[in-house]
C-alpha cells in the first residue's frame, strides 16, 4: 500500500525469524515542514540505518525518537541518532529515555499528543506484547504505527511474564475500535485496514486457547513446558525459550479467568 505523505517509511537490514525483513522505522511530519518524529530508530550497529534516517529527515530538524517498546531491535540505534540530532528519546519506560539537547525528558503518557512536522501523534498504551507497549495514532490521516503488538506478517509472541496474554487481549478489543485505520507494523507490510488484521489475532488466540483448555482437561494440570511440548512437538522450528514463554502465557490467563 501506499503510505500516507505524512509518513516516511525505511527498514533496517536486520532480518530474521523474529523480525521479517527487518525492524520499520518511520519517521514522521509533513515533507515541508522543519521538523520530524522517528519512530523505533533500529538496533545497535546499523550504521549504515542512522545514516539513511538522517538523509530522509533532510534538511528537517529530528525533534524526537519515539519507541514502541524497550526491546533491542527497536532502541539500540536511539542513542547514536540522539547524539547526532540532539533529539531527546522518549519511551512509556523511563529506562529507555534520554535527554535531548534540553536536558530532562519525561516518559510517554497514555493518551499523551506529540506535535511532528505539522502531525499529531497520539500515544496508546497497549501492554502485551510487553509491558511497556504503545501504539501511535495518527487521527489524520487515521493510520496506527502498532510496533510489536501487531505485525504486518504473522502473530505476536508475547514476552511472558512481562507481557500477559491477558493484557493482550485487553489490547486488541481496544485496536479493534480502528477498524478503518491502516496498519503500520514494526515488522512486514503495511495493511490498508487494520480491521482484518485484529479479527483474526484474536481468531488465533481464542483457537489457541481453546486447544490448551482441551489439553488440560485430558492430561490435568500442565507446566509452560510440557504444555509448549504438545503443541509444538518434541522437535520444534521455534525455539524453546519462545514456546515456554508461549505457553506460560496461556496457562497464567486461564488461571486469571478462572
Amino acid at each position: 500500500m501506499s503510505l500516507p505523505s505524512t509518513v516516511q517509511l525505511l527498514t533496517c537490514q536486520n532480518p530474521s525469524p523474529m523480525t521479517l525483513e527487518g525492524t520499520n522505522t518511520y519517521l514522521i511530519g509533513e515533507p515541508s515542514a522543519q521538523d520530524v518524529v522517528v519512530v523505533d530508530p533500529g538496533p545497535e550497529g546499523h550504521t549504515e540505518h542512522v545514516r539513511a534516517l538522517m538523509a530522509a529527515a533532510g534538511s528537517r530538524t529530528v525533534t524526537q525518537i519515539l519507541i514502541t517498546h524497550r526491546h533491542s531491535d527497536h532502541l539500540g540505534a536511539a542513542k547514536l541518532l540522539s547524539a547526532m540530532t540532539g533529539a531527546e528519546v522518549r519511551g512509556l519506560d523511563p529506562e529507555v529515555c534520554l535527554p535531548g539537547g534540553e536536558g530532562t525528558v519525561l516518559p510517554l503518557a497514555n493518551q499523551e499528543t506529540v506535535s511532528a512536522g505539522g502531525t499529531e501523534i497520539t500515544v496508546l498504551h497497549t501492554p502485551g506484547h510487553t509491558s511497556d507497549s504503545v501504539c501511535f495514532w495518527l487521527p489524520e490521516p487515521r493510520a496506527m504505527l502498532t510496533g510489536d503488538t501487531v505485525l504486518g506478517r504473522g502473530t505476536t509472541m508475547l514476552d511472558y511474564p512481562d507481557g500477559t496474554l491477558s493484557d493482550y487481549l485487553t489490547t486488541l478489543d481496544t485496536l479493534s475500535r480502528y477498524d478503518d485505520a491502516a496498519l503500520l507494523p514494526a515488522h512486514g507490510p503495511a495493511h490498508e485496514r487494520m480491521g482484518p488484521v485484529i479479527d483474526q489475532y484474536i481468531q488465533h488466540r481464542r483457537e489457541r486457547l481453546d486447544e490448551v483448555r482441551a489439553l488440560r482437561d485430558e492430561y490435568g494440570e500442565l507446566t509452560a513446558e510440557e504444555l509448549g511440548r504438545l503443541l509444538y512437538g518434541e522437535n520444534p522450528a521455534v525455539h524453546p525459550r519462545v514456546i515456554s514463554k508461549i505457553a506460560g502465557a496461556q496457562l497464567e490467563h486461564l488461571r486469571r479467568a478462572s
